[in-house]
């Protein structure tokens, strides 16, 4: 069985560029999806193949949700998170 390292509703950001590898639909293949550094919540949590965790992740600032895997992921922690969370309700 597959251990998922996150869980629904942690906060992340990304590790690396996400770009689309084909499956996000109507954008071209290989476009920037996601930067470096991007923060998102984890929406869902899917397998792939039987071997690869998916996480659906929605960024905020972007609007959008995508499928990334573990290693292009990182966890924040709670102080960041909590940070960022306070910085989003004033503005």
């Amino acid at each position: 069985m597959i251990r998922a390292k996150f869980k629904v509703g942690n906060v992340v950001k990304t590790r690396r560029k996400i770009k689309n590898d084909g499956t996000y639909p109507g954008i071209s293949w290989d476009a920037l999806l996601v930067d470096t550094g991007e923060v998102g919540v984890i929406m869902d949590i899917g397998i792939f193949l039987l071997t690869k965790t998916i996480y659906t992740v929605y960024f905020p600032k972007l609007d959008m949700l995508v499928g990334c895997l573990e290693h292009e992921l990182e966890a924040m922690d709670e102080e960041e998170a909590s940070t960022l969370q306070r910085d989003n309700y004033r503005a």
